[in-house]
């Protein structure tokens, strides 16, 4: 009584637990004023029974405080405080609570997880204190970690969450010193249970994710909890850091600060898991020199020497710890830290002794609560010859015995390690097997047997619940039947109507253009024949015009529904027409592209064979060169006969020269003016954009680019226009020094445009300028060394000088086109020091206001001149794709076989060369990541030995897709095989890569939302019942509301169906851009993608107002990504029912859940483009909602396939032909800039190079005939040295010029079949022997076989072939052949008309004058031969396969055949 005026601490606490149960009674919703009364003057009844007295809750948390503190310094001390508690609660139950809390922690560590569970349970019972309820979730959330009871984990997890949510809310009523301690106490230890369940199922992430929720300087303020905080970060290795180093640093010092700070506060438990800790870093020797190294001061406050025992002396110092403290699993888990430290040194047999303690322990546990010691069948032995069942698995599997699966896994993979090492394989194998099963059988995803069963538990409940509701409904069906009589016959009419609707909105939309007749006939069934007439105008919309005779109000309803399809498929014709246009457009232009594609390409051949025979000539120029020497440098010249023999030797030199030069000048001359510009009218403003894009090299030299815009139309060679700007600007920028400025810009006259580079670099001097315009070759090195500042410097920058010289033979070109071009000039304007200006003039284009119109007309013009008609289709070849698909298996399998052949080897026990085989595997792995992986550099290869986490784990959470299980297998083997050969590092490297990466495969992502699922699958099932039992009272007393209410349903329904109509339609509505740029098209197809979600947010409210829905959903499928891509309303993942629809086409219906399939009719076939799918209320379905709901689906398949499938793949296909016609017309203007210039290369080296030759000549002449003075006959050889050097060094130059063009590759690899190339010879041939007199007759031999290759130029090779055997007029056979030839097919061209010998067939693929005549049409022949070998060599070079050869030989039966040899595919 003497407390009764003020409220003590724990009268406060009473009364807070007090209000706390009532917070969460279900009467705790009564607050008004009387309720409060009441409740008054009944407590001051039973005030008596309600309060708690105080000294019983002193008492009792007295207690429980002790036990708490005792729970890792002494577990018998706190089990008898905590027990004490327990038995003297007599009110106080949130009190025997938290001691039956203590106590199912203390049976916990004993590792009696039977009676743990029994305690934390029996709180459930005691109170509903949800502080308590809490900690015993986390208390049984311990125990299933433990026990590896992964799906039981997750339930009492999520129990846990739901609490820890309340109490957040309600955080206020723990307001108290000793409810603050427990609540911290409580959330700590949540979030380290946790993660240490996610570092066991090796979720690192989520691991420190969970840790690093705690806050180490507020929550921590608990000894207890602090430790266990440092020792988990510490052991399990949750630290952040970025090297393998440096996290072995952070863990030795997590552990450290547990073990001294244990000390500190006396805590045996945890010096002794720090020492454990601290032993197992250092129990390799490598790992313990590098603590030894970095470490040193901490090393030193142990009492015992920092030497290579260190290790040990600290495990064992653990052990008596844990003896001490009386715990059974840390006490096995020393002897197996010491038994890892001696397989580490060799000590096998001391670990063996050591392990085989650790196995007793486990045993003696088995032992004490489970079965009994007289039962020797049911231990664990360290090995037991011929036991195929291994002990200790059927415990986990099978027996469902709470031990420790991890506990046992860790004893059994040292045990492996120790006879290893011992030379016992059988035993290692014995526990590493023991070892293996325990992983598989502890996977996350083994626990889906769990669900089986708590599935098959709750279909149990609902077959009793279903079983009630149909003996309710056949009772309720009996009263209704005669009700039901009455509207059977009207519901006949309406499903009838709907129906009919359905056939028609299907009529209507079955195919584009729309089938008019069809579609009046059942408007006619419908409405009655001529009451309503489909009219289709040219411009507006089509319409439904009705007779004179009136429609009556469900018939006006009946239009409405019915005309928006009409409309849509009207729009949608007119849409679909245009697109088809437009990219019939693009293909037409990307066709004339291919075309000038593959004339272009012949020319480049051409102008490659012509490369070869100026490459022929400079060994020869080599030769004259030597010969000189050796008459001027050895004295030859004095010895009479010597000099005669090299004067002969050299004039044969030139002779031969001669004879190139003459081949080069006549094929040259013959080949003239079969190049063509390219001419059109074009804004210069496009090329000076592009050149814009190249700004950052001018900004890297700290130079300013100044592009004026310009609106000024050219007609000219576009690519070539663009190659000679290139030119200019970047010669501007190599010469100008750092700070300064190029300028681009162009004005105009009547006549010409004026395009000029400016920059205000160093300049040129005027004799400069002369060389650059007016000789046709000159000497680059010169210009400008002159006046330089400084010569060495300009020396690096030069350049060879071509660009300029290509340039001018460009402006040549053009002048010698057509008169138009005579503007056409190069010219430069400069001075030194001041800068310098090139500038050439271009013929003025005009803008016309037609452009448009003529840009779409060109195509179809230029393609009407051809003499070949357009194909229909421009078939693509997926070749590649297969190709790559191929490439993509074959390192997996190649890994694979080598895995195969590592586990071989291992059974053989020839562990080197199964590690060899390891490595190959690894290779091909490496190999495969780096080809295929789209993460950023840098990348992670697999290694064989390494430290830190193995490459495979990053692969795993980048979702690269390898073949894992292959990877799983080269590991174990390689540990296998290190374990045989005692390489401990190695092997605990490999161990542990293949254990993280089991279980990370194991993860089951899906077992928290499966609980939740599966709590919600319950309430429904309550809730569910509630309805039923209503409903059957209700519906007795409600069916005549509803009959009433029918006659008026059929017509809602069709006005709810049209407002559905209108939305869906209103929601899928696209209007074509008018811009047809690739941005414009992204944006077009972006907003496809965004229709469904548009489409169920439109129209969710109108079908719930329908169908009474709780979700709408859509699923539509990409036929670029090859699966379903859903929206719906809520938002939600896709269910599997849809999936399952999809692929069923079917319509599919599961209680409240309804799919059907989004069918349409395209093509003659019925295609399925997605799933409507529909979550309904419970209790409202009615007779005709499927019939609605397929006529709502119908609307939606309409919208999905003409909106979003059909045109999406339309624009889709236009892209892809934007894309085609780009690349088409960039590899086009490449290749036709290329041949210009090296056209005008071979021109300069023809015009240039033909003096000299004829001038050394005719000096060799007069020193073969004449007998000259001594001294003229030196100066003769002088000048002959001055001339070939000369000679020498101009044509290199002009070569190399031509040879730089080369470098860019022309060659377009494709896969070919063969006989396509001979349908090509074949129409080929039959073109050019149209009009001849004699009978020649070409034999094909059919050959289904394919090649790797250029289209192009094997077409263009064939046709060489057969224009030089057509050139014979003479009649016969002609043979065409392909054989295969190992990884080639050998080609056969065979000529039965003609005989040649050996001699000239070798002579055939080399230059000769004397074969090279002009053909009936003044064509050059004799070259084909030339043109040939090139393709070959070509081929040799870029079709991916060395060994492309070409030869003639005599042929069987008479004539000679032509062969050579392509890549086969």
């Amino acid at each position: 009584m003497k407390n009764y005026g003020r409220k003590t601490e724990n009268e406060e606490r009473r009364m807070k637990d007090s209000y706390r149960l009532s917070f969460y009674s279900p009467f705790s919703i009564f607050h008004s004023p009387l309720y409060i009364i009441g409740v008054l003057l009944l407590s001051s009844l039973f005030s008596c029974t309600d309060m708690v007295p105080t000294k019983e809750v002193r008492l009792i948390d007295s207690l429980n405080g002790k036990a708490y503190a005792y729970r890792y310094r002494n577990l018998d001390s706190s089990y008898k405080y905590a027990y004490k508690a327990y038995r003297q609660v007599n009110l106080y139950k949130s009190g025997k609570a938290e001691a039956s809390n203590n106590l199912g922690f203390c049976a916990f560590m004993n590792m009696d997880f039977d009676r743990a569970e029994a305690y934390h349970k029996e709180v459930y019972k005691l109170t509903k204190n949800e502080l308590e309820l809490l900690i015993a979730d986390i208390g049984l959330m311990k125990i299933c970690q433990r026990t590896a009871l992964n799906k039981e984990f997750y339930d009492y997890r999520n129990s846990a969450l739901r609490r820890m949510k309340r109490i957040r809310e309600e955080s206020d009523l723990f307001a108290d010193r000793h409810e603050a301690l427990r609540l911290d106490y409580a959330f700590t230890e949540f979030f380290l249970v946790s993660s240490i369940y996610y570092y066991y199922l090796q979720q690192r992430q989520e691991a420190i994710t969970s840790i690093d929720n705690i806050q180490e300087d507020e929550a921590l303020s608990d000894t207890n909890q602090l430790l266990y905080y440092h020792y988990l970060k510490g052991s399990a290795s949750l630290v952040a850091a970025n090297t393998p180093e440096e996290r072995k640093l952070r863990e030795f010092d997590e552990l450290y600060f547990t073990w001294r700070t244990a000390v500190k506060s006396k805590h045996p438990y945890f010096e002794g898991n720090g020492m454990q800790g601290l032993a197992n870093l250092m129990a390799s020797p490598s790992n313990f020199e590098f603590f030894k190294t970095r470490r040193t001061h901490a090393l030193d406050q142990f009492d015992f020497p920092v030497d290579s025992l260190f290790p040990l002396r600290l495990a064992q110092l653990a052990l008596e710890k844990f003896r001490e403290y009386n715990d059974l699993y840390q006490i096995a888990g020393a002897y197996v830290s010491i038994g890892k430290y001696l397989n580490a040194h060799g000590r096998y047999q001391e670990a063996l002794d050591t392990l085989s303690k650790a196995l007793n322990c486990v045993n003696h546990h088995h032992m004490l609560y489970y079965h009994n010691e007289v039962d020797t069948l049911d231990k664990l032995y360290t090995f037991a010859e011929g036991d195929t069942t291994y002990t200790g698995v059927p415990w986990i599997g099978q027996e469902k015995v709470k031990t420790v699966p991890e506990w046992i896994s860790r004893i059994r993979e040292q045990l492996s390690v120790s006879y290893a090492g011992l030379g016992m394989k059988d035993a290692s194998d014995y526990n590493r097997n023991i070892y293996l099963d325990i992983l598989n059988f502890t996977r996350q995803d083994k626990e889906l047997e769990s669900r089986y069963l708590s599935l098959e538990a709750g279909s149990r409940q609902m077959t009793v619940v279903l079983f009630l509701v149909i003996v309710g409904l056949v009772l309720v069906i009996i009263l209704w039947w005669f009700f039901n009589k009455r509207s059977k016959i009207r519901n006949q009419v309406d499903v009838e109507r709907l129906q009919r609707i359905l056939s028609l909105c299907r009529d209507i939309t079955s195919s584009i253009p729309m089938n008019v007749p069809l579609i009046q006939q059942g408007i006619d069934q419908l409405f009655g024949k001529g009451r309503l007439t489909l009219e289709i105008p040219e411009e507006g919309k089509a319409a439904l015009v009705p007779s004179s005779h009136r429609l009556n109000r469900d018939e006006k309803a009946l239009v409405h529904v019915v005309e928006p399809y009409i409309v849509w498929a009207a729009e949608n014709e007119q849409m679909v027409a245009t697109l088809s246009d437009e990219r019939n457009q693009l293909e037409k232009q990307r066709y004339i592209y291919e075309q000038h594609i593959a004339g272009n390409k012949c020319q480049n051949l051409i102008k490659k064979a012509c490369m070869a025979i100026v490459n022929g000539i400079n060994p020869y120029i080599d030769r004259i060169l030597n010969e000189v020497h050796k008459l001027t440098e050895k004295g030859y010249i004095d010895d009479t006969k010597i000099k005669k023999e090299k004067y002969q030797y050299i004039d044969e030199l030139v002779t031969t020269i001669n004879e190139y030069n003459d081949i080069l000048a006549l094929w040259i001359k013959m080949k003239q003016g079969t190049l063509s510009l390219n001419i059109e009218t074009f804004s210069l403003n496009e090329l000076f954009d592009l050149l814009g894009k190249g700004r950052r090299a001018f900004e890297m030299k700290k130079q300013k680019l100044e592009i004026e815009p310009t609106t000024l139309m050219v007609k000219a060679d576009r690519a070539l226009t663009l190659f000679m700007i290139n030119t200019l600007a970047e010669n501007a920028r190599k010469y100008t020094s750092e700070g300064g400025t190029v300028k681009v810009y162009a004005h105009a006259t009547d006549a010409y445009v004026e395009i000029s580079v400016e920059d205000n670099g160093r300049g040129l001097s005027a004799e400069d300028i002369a060389h650059i315009i007016g000789e046709k070759v000159y000497d680059s090195r010169a210009i400008g060394m002159k006046d330089a500042a400084d010569p060495e410097e300009l020396k690096e920058n030069k350049g060879s000088g071509f660009g300029l010289m290509n340039c001018k033979g460009i402006i040549e070109k053009y002048k010698k086109t057509n008169e138009l071009f005579r503007v056409c000039v190069f010219d430069i304007e400069s001075e030194p020091g001041k800068g310098s200006r090139f500038y050439f003039r271009l013929p003025s284009g005009v803008r016309k206001v037609i452009g448009v119109l003529l840009c779409l007309l060109l195509p179809l013009g230029m393609a009407s001149c051809l003499h070949e008609p357009l194909p229909s289709i421009l078939q693509d070849s997926d070749s590649i794709a297969i190709t790559t698909d191929s490439t993509y298996e074959d390192l997996l399998d190649a890994a694979s076989d080598y895995a195969n052949a590592a586990y071989f080897a291992n059974v053989d026990e020839n562990y080197e060369i199964a590690l060899q085989y390891i490595d190959s595997a690894m290779m091909s792995l490496n190999e495969h990541y780096k080809k295929y992986t789209r993460t950023p550099k840098p990348h992670r290869y697999m290694k064989l030995v390494g430290k830190g986490t193995p490459a495979e784990l990053f692969w795993w959470n980048e979702l690269f897709d390898s073949d894992y299980h292959v990877i799983l297998d080269i590991r174990n083997e390689a540990a296998v095989a290190f374990l045989a050969l005692k390489q401990i590092d190695a092997y605990s490297y490999n161990n542990s890569a293949f254990t993280d990466l089991y279980k990370v495969q194991g993860e089951d992502q899906t077992l928290e939302g499966y609980c939740r699922q599966l709590e919600r699958s319950n309430t429904n099932k309550t809730v569910g019942i509630i309805l039923c039992f209503v409903l059957l009272i209700v519906s007795l007393i409600g069916y005549y509301l509803l009959y009433m209410r029918k006659m008026l349903q059929n017509r809602l329904n069709l006005e709810q169906v049209l407002e559905i109509n209108q939305k869906v339609f209103a929601a899928s509505l696209v209007r074509p851009q008018t811009q047809e740029n690739e941005e414009a098209l992204q944006r077009e197809e972006n907003t496809l993608k965004e229709i469904p979600q548009r489409i169920v947010n439109e129209a969710f409210g109108s079908v719930n107002e329908l169908l009474t829905i709780s979700l709408m959903g859509i699923a539509v499928y990409n036929e670029t990504t090859h699966r379903l891509e859903y929206a719906s309303c809520p938002g939600q993942e896709m269910p599997e029912m849809v999936q399952q629809c999809f692929e069923t086409g079917e319509y599919l219906s599961e209680q409240n859940l309804q799919a059907i399939p989004l069918m349409v009719e395209a093509g003659g076939e019925h295609q399925c483009v997605g799933v409507l799918y529909l979550e309904r209320r419970e209790g409202t379905q009615q007779e005709t909602d499927h019939l609605l709901f397929e006529l709502v689906a119908r609307y939606v398949s309409i919208v999905v396939f003409n909106a979003v499938v059909k045109l999406a793949t339309q624009y889709r296909d236009i892209e892809s032909a934007h894309e085609e016609t780009r690349r088409a017309s960039w590899e086009d203007s490449m290749l036709h800039v290329q041949n210009m210039v090296l056209d005008n290369c071979l021109s300069t080296i023809k015009h240039e190079t033909i003096y000299y030759p004829n001038k050394i000549k005719q000096i060799i002449g007069r020193l073969n005939t004449q007998n000259l003075p001594e001294k003229d006959e030196r100066e003769a050889v002088e000048t002959i040295t001055e001339l070939i050097e000369y000679y020498k060094g101009i044509f290199t130059i002009l070569s190399s010029c031509a040879a730089r063009q080369l470098e860019e590759v022309t060659f377009r690899r494709n896969t070919i079949p063969v006989q396509e190339l001979f349908d090509a010879a074949g129409k080929y041939f039959r073109k050019v022997t149209k009009n001849r007199t004699e009978k020649v007759e070409l034999i094909i031999e059919p050959m289904d076989a394919k090649v790797i290759g250029d289209v192009n130029q094997l077409r263009f090779l064939f046709e060489n072939l057969i224009d030089e055997a057509l050139a014979v007029r003479e009649e016969g056979v002609i043979r065409l052949q392909a054989r295969k030839d190992n990884e080639y097919i050998r080609f056969l061209f065979t000529d039965t008309r003609r005989e040649k010998s050996v001699t000239e067939l070798n002579q055939l693929f080399y230059p000769n004058l004397a074969r090279m005549t002009s053909g009936e049409k003044g064509e050059l022949r004799g070259t084909e031969y030339l043109i040939c070998k090139q393709i070959i060599r070509d081929h040799d070079e870029f079709a991916g396969r060395r060994g492309c050869r070409i030869n003639a030989e005599p042929a069987e039966g008479g004539g000679f055949t032509v062969y050579f040899t392509i890549p086969r595919r």
